[in-house]
């Protein structure tokens, strides 16, 4: 036997010898991607953008204080209704803007004439006709009702609140009260509490705070001339101020003093900007193509949420989103079916109409069609039904529940929050530490604080808040495409809510960047990257 056959013989005997070959560790997956890094810079919103609800109510005082003829002469704070001309022309100033609509609410011994909705009910217009009939029925009479005019602010914005159609609608709605007095709350001789009156004013501000619409300010205006000289009515004017400025701290509100009713002007002085500075509640960078597995990303080539390798089994169209085109997407068909609920990617079976030019609608971008949120019973109109910060269509993808917040869940039990893993692009459904360790997005995000930016003319200074950021280890995928193979559609997902109002609906911007596999790997996004979901 030549010496290589005796070696390979001698070998083989001591194998068999130890009970057979030895098994060595598994191959190890790999996977065909590489990474890239997006940065940049993020503006919150504008506080002086006025394309939202403005809502302005107008509690008037007309008590007979406000002006009498008394032996020939006009004689009182304001006989001559200078403090309605100046209502009218705040009105005329403003209601030529779509989104503003004003509440004419005069008041004495009671509320005894008010602007109607479109409805028909008390309540906010731009009907001019109807703003000058209200206007114009104007007279001073008897007393002054603090606590009766409160209670029908309380139930007018409430009864808007609740007529508001869509949420979205409420969280973007900034109301003002502005209320004018020219003197103390006096109703049959009698002084009301400042107690009630506050409580009055602090309930209708948590009417509108637990509603979560985006502003409400409670201002206060006191108009000089009827307090005597002397300590009586230094004693009056004092209990006055203390009222109102106390209605004004508790309404997130101002309080002003008019010396004359020629002074009276509340153009310059109401604030109609959203005042309140945003912040950035959750980024989320999200890359469609590629899907986190237990040790490896897997291939999803039309960014459906079915990868390649699945759409094999499926028969579906790796390349098409919708194979059936019926308005829900082939991962989606997939996910919801249940037994005694089987939807097929291959037939045309959702419950929405067909839509006439085939193509289905996504009204609030947050990467679910409206007809995958009607099966699903999620807001078509909310990106984030949940108010948790993540879009909709990303938590159905990524297996969270977009009508649960994700703080405290741990699906896989793998000691990493599920909103935590979203935002790094690991697998919430199992335990992945490879993933985790290789794969994970790794965000770097700088509050560089606020910075002015210019505001409207007489409406003062305002700011944004500024954030730097860079996302590196952002993996793309070799893709397959209609147009170009090696193309990933990565967005960027910014959250934002009111500083003082954390819990409030976020509002949230995007920004989509088409990067190939061929190309450089690091994009830059300025703010004019990031477009406004509404």
């Amino acid at each position: 036997m030549s010496s290589p056959a005796r070696l390979l013989g001698l070998c083989f005997l001591v194998l068999m010898a130890a009970g057979g070959c030895a098994e060595g560790p598994p191959l190890e997956k790999i996977v065909n991607s590489g990474p890239m890094t997006l940065s940049g810079t993020f503006l919150t919103e504008s506080p002086d953008e006025i394309s939202f609800p403005v809502k302005v109510l107008f509690a008037i005082d007309c008590s007979l204080s406000m002006g009498d003829e008394i032996e020939g002469q006009q004689l009182g704070s304001d006989p001559h209704f200078l403090r309605i001309d100046a209502v009218r022309n705040f009105i005329d100033q403003y209601n030529t803007n779509e989104n503003v609509s004003f509440e004419i609410m005069l008041w004495n011994n009671d509320v005894y004439l008010r602007t109607r909705n479109s409805d028909g009910y008390p309540g906010f217009t731009k009907d001019p006709n109807e703003l000058n009939y209200v206007l114009d029925a104007a007279y001073n009479d008897t007393m002054t009702d603090y606590l009766g005019t409160l209670d029908a602010v309380y139930s007018d914005v409430q009864r808007d609140i609740l007529n508001i159609d869509n949420e979205e609608n409420v969280i973007r709605s900034k109301y003002i009260v502005v209320f004018l007095s020219d003197g103390m709350s006096n109703v049959q001789g009698g002084r009301q509490s400042d107690s009630e009156i506050w409580n009055r004013v602090e309930e209708t501000f948590e009417l509108a705070t637990e509603a979560g619409v985006g502003s409400f300010n409670f201002h206060t205006f006191l108009l000089l001339g009827m307090f005597p000289p002397g300590s009586q009515g230094d004693q009056a004017r004092q209990i006055a101020e203390n009222t109102l400025q106390g209605m004004a701290s508790r309404g997130n509100g101002q309080f002003r003093e008019f010396q004359s009713a020629e002074a009276i002007d509340f153009i310059n002085i109401v604030d109609m900007r959203l005042t309140v500075e945003y912040k950035i509640k959750y980024l989320l960078a999200y890359n469609y193509n590629c899907q986190p597995g237990h040790e490896i990303l897997y291939l999803d080539s039309d960014g459906d949420g079915l990868i390649d390798d699945e759409e094999a089994i499926y028969n579906t169209d790796p390349l098409l989103t919708d194979t059936d085109a019926d308005g829900l997407s082939d991962f989606f068909e997939i996910k919801v079916s249940s037994p005694g609920h089987e939807l097929d990617p291959l037939a045309v079976d959702s419950p929405c109409d067909i839509h006439p030019d085939g193509f289905w609608p996504d009204t609030d971008d947050d990467g679910l069609t409206d007809c995958e949120e009607y099966v699903k019973g999620t807001n078509r109109y909310i990106p984030d039904t949940d108010r948790d910060g993540i879009p909709d269509g990303v938590e159905f993808v990524m297996g969270t529940n977009p009508l649960e917040i994700q703080n405290t869940n741990d699906s896989d039990f793998d000691g990493t929050q599920d909103w935590m893993e979203v935002q790094r692009h690991t697998n919430v459904t199992t335990n992945d530490p490879k993933v985790r360790q290789r794969y994970s997005y790794l965000y770097d995000v700088r509050d560089m604080g606020l910075v002015p930016i210019e505001s409207g003319e007489g409406a003062g200074l305002s700011y944004v808040r500024q954030y730097d950021f860079t996302i590196s280890n952002i993996h793309m995928m070799a893709t397959l495409g209609h147009l170009y193979d090696g193309d990933n559609r990565i967005r960027l997902f910014v959250a934002q809510v009111p500083e003082d109002n954390p819990e409030a609906m976020p509002l949230f911007r995007m920004a989509e960047v088409i990067l190939n596999t061929s190309d450089h790997r690091h994009i830059t996004l300025t703010p004019a990257d990031f477009q406004l979901l509404q």
